[in-house]
């Protein structure tokens, strides 16, 4: 039905607002229309043909205001409300030019109240269900306050949460660009999810004794954050609640500290990483030590997501104990070159280029119906076909003959043709490098032959890699040349 510029139905003896198709740039919502109260305005009512609207006002008979309903009113500059609105939905204020916004006494319900972050919320002193001080938004509960916004413009760096707040609410610092440091009275036990998320300039905060719960993702991308201290009460934490701290950049590499009480039951650090302790082992979490080499401690079982996520390691050994390995626990480890395997006693070659390789060879874990952990040597040596870079499958290749666990006869054969072929502009590859570690690998895989040594010999030589060549000497010493007592003395 249509009344003057509004399209309405009625419900329950009560006008709903479905749709405004007026030109009028200050706009006051009728109290009534044919006789009945406006009480609803319904989703989306002003987003078709409200975008020259410059002023809304709601007038005292309106209880309900729908999901986007004053979405892409490009030119609204004032929104108001009067006493008697108790409900606002979600994305009410998307795409809008207002910049503050009045709550009256009877608002109860803000559907997304962290979207109000983005507009300056001045709350009637008698509201019983939201404050503000200016900064944040918070909600009344039963048992204290709610953080539900804060201030998305607001150039502030350091914020104190109002005491007696029991929960800090999903997305509520969410985007914030200037915030650097916060810290949470006692009495907060629960961070939720998202809470912190993308606060780019979060370098600390401090976490109250009594802090129960920090949920998924609540810092997720706060790439400035140097690290956390976590108290005795902590026992609930969410996936990548501490380990998505990341940017942008490789060179981000997120949290380099985690320190927790020495009392909590639940996790504990030491100098390289965090852990949650479980009942037949341990989870690692997060590593932020600073390690080329690291022997992940024989109490651990599993290794959680994003573990070792852009970890400084070269070369990681993974004891037995391990038992599950979450697919994207080494994610991003571009300079790790060596995963070693105690249950298998095997070292596996991990080449540096293209990157995403490095995360499709650490992958390649799996557990067989009794739970035993394994690694798909199957998939890796078929891996080796595709790659385009000689060298690397030279690489590789060495490594496999020198720890030939699940090698099948024709892929050893095939190394081997493919390292002799090659053997030349490997050794000049070892060379360049100055790796010894991987001469001394070709010698293991015994591709240092008599035929060829003093070749080696001769390229190392003009390399000037004395180190290098020294180890050829020995090997020839020890391999090729016959001991034997000259009698004619």
């Amino acid at each position: 039905m249509l009344w003057n510029s509004y399209r309405y139905r009625v419900e329950d003896d009560s006008i709903v607002i479905e749709d405004y198709c007026g030109e009028e740039l200050d706009v006051s919502i009728p109290a009534e229309i044919e006789g009945l109260p406006v009480k609803k305005i319904a989703p989306e009512a002003f987003s078709i043909h409200g975008a020259m609207i410059e002023r809304v006002e709601v007038p005292g008979s309106v209880t309900d205001i729908g999901d986007g309903a004053f979405k892409m009113c490009m030119s609204l500059e004032e929104l108001v409300l009067q006493e008697g609105v108790c409900r606002i939905g979600e994305n009410v204020l998307l795409v809008t030019a207002v910049t503050q916004l009045y709550l009256p006494t009877t608002v109860e319900k803000l559907k997304c109240p962290w979207e109000w972050g983005k507009v300056a919320i001045d709350v009637a002193q008698e509201n019983q269900h939201y404050f503000s001080d200016g900064y944040g938004l918070y909600e009344k509960q039963e048992d204290g306050y709610a953080l539900v916004a804060v201030r998305a413009e607001d150039q502030r760096v350091r914020y104190t949460v109002a005491s007696n707040t029991t929960v800090i609410e999903q997305h509520a610092f969410e985007g914030q660009m200037y915030i650097q440091e916060v810290e949470l009275p006692e009495g907060v036990i629960s961070i939720e999810k998202e809470a912190f998320e993308s606060c780019q300039a979060l370098r600390r905060i401090v976490l109250p004794e009594g802090l129960t719960r920090i949920c998924a993702d609540a810092f997720r991308c706060c790439i400035s954050l140097e690290g956390l201290e976590l108290p005795s009460t902590l026992k609930d934490l969410g996936e990548h609640a501490v380990t998505d701290t990341y940017g942008w950049s490789p060179s981000m590499n997120g949290i380099t500290y985690m320190r927790v009480h020495p009392d909590n039951p639940y996790f504990y650090h030491d100098a390289n990483a965090f852990y949650q302790r479980r009942e037949n082992g341990s989870l690692l979490i997060k590593y932020f030590g600073k390690n080329e080499v690291w022997k992940i401690p024989e109490e651990v079982t599993e290794l959680g997501a994003m573990a070792l996520r852009r970890a400084n390691l070269r070369e990681v050994i993974i004891p037995e104990t391990v038992k599950s390995i979450s697919k994207d626990a080494f994610a991003e480890c571009g300079r790790l070159e060596c995963m070693e395997f105690a249950a298998d006693g095997v070292k596996l070659y991990v080449p540096e280029n293209p990157v995403y390789r490095k995360g499709e060879i650490s992958s390649l874990f799996y557990r067989d119906n009794a739970g035993q952990l394994h690694y798909d040597y199957e998939t890796y040596d078929s891996l080796l076909a595709d790659w385009s870079q000689i060298l690397i499958r030279c690489r590789m290749a060495a490594f496999r003959l020198e720890y030939p666990v699940q090698l099948p006869t024709a892929r050893k054969q095939a190394y081997e043709a493919l390292i002799a072929e090659h053997l030349k502009d490997l050794v000049y590859d070892i060379c360049k490098r100055d790796s010894l570690r991987d001469l001394a690998a070709l010698g293991n895989a015994g591709m240092i032959t008599a035929e060829h040594i003093e070749e080696m010999i001769d390229w190392t030589t003009a390399c000037h890699r004395g180190k290098l060549t020294g180890y050829l000497l020995e090997y020839q010493q020890e391999h090729f040349t016959e001991n034997t007592f000259d009698f004619s003395l």
